[in-house]
């Protein structure tokens, strides 16, 4: 008769013990069997069971740890109870792995065989405990249905323990190994395995003698049990294993081979190594750590902790992360981080703290669950970081990529955004749209003639008419140059928008008075209508710049509204659509190479591919008119992998006429991107190329990276296991957020061209310019600047630290062999020199090495 045993009280499972034990259900929870850990006491009362208990007993883990329902002695088969701790006895007195069989009683009164294999421990309190796994054997201890039956079930089980499992000759030669033995040693497939392992005394053992031991033990004893030896893998890294194996011989005793298993002991070799790591990194992290209980109360933090907020850990032990709040976070915030937290075990996000000097800063936290192996929350550990320059930052950014500092007009970035709002109202509420494209007609002799600073003058001034002609709900925003956009949401009528172009008209062409002098200009104006003309705003403002040049070619100082008769491209559109489609299988389309500077050594470091279209009779046709019109008809999949094809067959051919160094850059489409087939793909290429990964530099635009940020991120992350880099092409032109960007696991920056080309004349784009570079290199990223054409364009972005340009500058884009010959005739340019161009803004540091010219 068994009394339940008193059990234990929770206090004595230390910490560590219950991390070592959700460690061992994770590397277990695959297995066929138990995986347990006992005191060493007549209940075998159990401090741990895997989730396999359950199946094998019938009992659930919670009921049988600490004995809470019944205790693995009474489990035991009573007839098996004395042999078993006999056997179990031994072991531990001679300080060996043991391993039983025997039976157990089910919960639902079956009577099972099961093997037992383990080793008595000293646990972290110092008690005496018992490590093992116990599986179900009753299938062996029945006679076999039939040979073909046996064999399958062995081959099996072969095929898919989770236990490396080997046949190997006396000669150090593997004749058999299943996949979990591959995957242990680092290989691809068994066939690998055996082909590259054969001669393991010298291969596989980091201590060659220890080969000799195990013939020794085996050839003696006829097996080996728990032999323990550190081991090479294939990539050259070391880990400790287990293998117990036994000679096979033949019905008339002929030798046939070592036959036998594998264990990854590795976890048990280096947990204190591990947890001493661990101490280190809570103790040495630049991030804010703190850890709270269940009940969210701080039980510890880490000296970055303190570093950042001030408080000591004696300030806060015991206390409500909620101290910390500054009280300006919206309660929404909250309520969705413990909503997340509860759904998906963690969440990111910001919050705004308080200093114990009282000073608020804004944080950007990573939290999550740690839950028991009964699913009760344990712990919650959040790390943070004060991000109070990264948003300062971020907002400059904000404000000079979608503002016209010049005018304090929305620039044409933020324009699409309110033009989505104004269309979205007029639909809901069955309303017209007008939208006016200005171009101020005699710009640019004023701009020549005066200089920029007349020319800033009068856009200023016209910016201040169109604001003051319009209403409050009105749109009016800067493109650029000397084009502004004038949208009218809500009008009943197209003669409210002529009504309101004549005002405009007006208004613009009475004088300025710029530098005591009095200027005139007149505004060509095209205005097109929504729903009439367009739904979509692409199409609106392409329509509404259709008008405007009728205005011009009308005498200027005019408007017009648009009609289909000024359409006629649209056909040409259609017409070259019906074109695409044939090009590919025509072998139409070729690749032109534009090479890329490094600023830091004057050499062409790189190429980016860039297609053409050599069609019969329009000639040469350039990307802008018909990459678009292969995005929307859903041709640029077959384009982009053509593209691709023809990178990595051009990038080889190079290498193989002593071209090596070169880089190549690719554009991808938002359809190649999102492809999970695409990492697939770039590596059977490389490989058919026999090209290295780190050669390809794949561009994706900014728009397209933020699409869908967490998509973007897991996508970016395969590339970049794959030793692909990745740049983020026309920087600037999107709407980033800092929060994901700093996310994305990219190389390379490149600052669109939309911005260089003006650095000389706008402060603006200078210092949106500047501002991209300091932000990637506090990101640890390089900048690539697309379009420089002129020597001071190339100076300015030295001073200001980018590493790589590519523009007219340097080259045009070249056909294949004359990119090759540029390449190999380009020596290394030195003394590139720097240049301030607006010396009253704040200069960035110029790269070491480089000296003012």
């Amino acid at each position: 008769m068994h009394f339940r045993p008193q059990r234990r009280h929770p206090r004595s499972i230390s910490t560590a013990a219950v991390n070592h034990s959700r460690v061992l259900d994770t590397l277990v929870k695959n297995l066929e069997g138990m995986a347990y850990r006992c005191l060493h006491d007549r209940h075998w009362t159990m401090i741990f069971v895997s989730q396999g208990c359950l199946e094998l007993s019938g009992y659930l883990p919670a009921e049988i740890v600490e004995n809470n329902t019944v205790s693995w002695e009474e489990i035991t088969h009573p007839d098996d109870r004395s042999r078993v701790r006999e056997c179990i006895e031994s072991a531990v007195r001679s300080g060996q792995r043991f391993a039983v069989q025997y039976r157990i009683v089910t919960q639902a009164q079956e009577v099972k065989w099961v093997a037992e294999r383990g080793i008595a421990i000293r646990d972290e309190q110092g008690e005496a405990a018992i490590e093992g796994f116990i599986e179900d054997i009753t299938a062996r201890r029945t006679t076999q249905d039939a040979l073909e039956e046996a064999e399958l079930r062995y081959r099996h089980i072969f095929e898919h323990a989770s236990e490396g499992i080997f046949q190997s000759t006396r000669d150090g030669r593997y004749l058999a190994a299943n996949p979990a033995l591959a995957r242990l040693y680092g290989y691809a497939s068994t066939e690998a395995l055996i082909a590259d392992l054969a001669d393991i005394e010298r291969r596989l053992y980091v201590l060659p003698q220890r080969r000799d031991d195990f013939l020794r033990q085996i050839e003696s004893q006829g097996e080996v049990l728990n032999f323990e030896s550190e081991v090479y893998r294939q990539d050259g890294s070391r880990i400790w294993i287990s293998e117990n194996a036994h000679a096979v011989y033949g019905p008339k005793g002929e030798f046939i081979c070592y036959e036998g298993t594998v264990q990854d002991i590795s976890e048990r070799k280096q947990s204190e190594d591990h947890l001493r790591l661990l101490a280190m990194v809570f103790s040495n992290s630049n991030e804010a750590i703190i850890v709270t209980d269940a009940a969210n109360r701080i039980v510890a933090t880490n000296p970055a902790f303190t570093a950042l907020t001030g408080y000591q850990p004696d300030d806060v032990m015991g206390k409500n992360p909620r101290v910390l709040s500054a009280g300006t976070t919206p309660p929404e915030v909250f309520k969705e981080m413990w909503a997340c937290l509860h759904r998906d075990g963690a969440w990111q996000g910001e919050l705004w703290d308080r200093r114990k000097t009282g000073e608020a800063y804004p944080k950007w936290l990573s939290v999550s669950l740690v839950r028991d192996e009964s699913g009760r929350i344990r712990n919650h550990i959040g790390s943070f970081i004060d991000i109070s320059e990264l948003k300062a930052t971020q907002e400059r950014i904000q404000h000079l990529a979608h503002h016209d500092t010049l005018t304090n007009l929305p620039n044409r970035f933020s324009l699409h955004e309110k033009l989505e709002q104004a269309v979205a109202f007029c639909k809901r509420n069955q309303m017209q749209l007008a939208l006016m494209l200005i171009d101020l007609d005699r710009f640019k002799t004023i701009n020549d003639t005066l200089g920029h600073q007349a020319g800033d003058e009068l856009l200023i001034q016209v910016a201040q008419r169109l604001s003051g002609a319009v209403r409050d709900s009105d749109i009016v925003a800067r493109l650029g140059g000397d084009e502004f956009v004038v949208a009218l949401p809500g009008i009943t009528s197209p003669a409210d928008a002529a009504h309101l172009a004549d005002k405009i008209a007006q208004e613009i062409s009475a004088p300025y008075l710029i530098n005591g002098l009095e200027q005139r200009t007149t505004p060509s104006i095209g205005i097109c209508l929504y729903p009439d003309d367009s739904q979509e705003i692409g199409d609106l403002l392409k329509n509404a710049d259709v008008a405007m040049y009728h205005a011009k070619a009308k005498g200027r100082g005019n408007y017009q509204f648009f009609t289909e008769d000024m359409n006629i491209a649209t056909t040409e559109r259609m017409s070259l659509e019906s074109d695409l489609r044939l090009a590919l299988a025509r072998g139409e389309f070729l690749l032109h190479y534009q090479p890329q500077l490094d600023l830091r050594s004057g050499t062409i470091v790189g190429v980016e591919a860039l297609i053409r279209w050599q069609h019969p009779t329009r000639g040469l046709v350039p990307p802008g008119d018909f990459i678009p019109i292969a995005e929307e008809s859903g041709m640029i999949a077959a384009i982009g992998d053509w593209v691709l094809e023809e990178a990595c067959r051009q990038l080889k051919a190079w290498q193989v006429r002593g071209i090596a160094h070169i880089r190549m850059s690719i554009n991808l489409s938002s359809g190649q991107f999102l492809d999970k087939t695409l990492p697939a793909r770039i590596h059977q290429l490389l490989a058919s190329n026999h090209l290295s990964a780190d050669l390809l530099d794949l561009e994706v635009t900014e728009s397209m990276s933020m699409a869908s940020p967490d998509e973007s991120i897991s996508v970016m992350k395969t590339l970049r296991a794959s030793g692909l880099t990745l740049s983020i092409d026309d920087f600037g032109t999107g709407y980033s957020s800092l929060a994901y960007l700093k996310l994305l696991p990219i190389n390379t920056l490149k600052i669109d061209r939309s911005f260089v080309k003006d650095i000389e004349s706008d402060p603006n784009d200078a210092d949106i310019c500047d501002v991209t570079v300091l932000l990637a290199h506090k990101l640890g990223l390089e900048v690539v600047a697309e379009g420089v054409e002129t020597e001071a364009q190339r100076k300015f972005l030295l001073s200001i630290g980018c590493e790589k340009i590519q523009g007219y500058l340097i080259s045009k884009p070249l056909p294949a062999d004359q990119a090759e010959m540029f390449i190999r005739n380009n020596s290394p340019m030195s003394e590139l020199g720097t240049i301030d161009l607006w010396p009253d803004t704040e200069p960035s540091e110029p790269i070491q090495g480089h000296v003012n010219a």
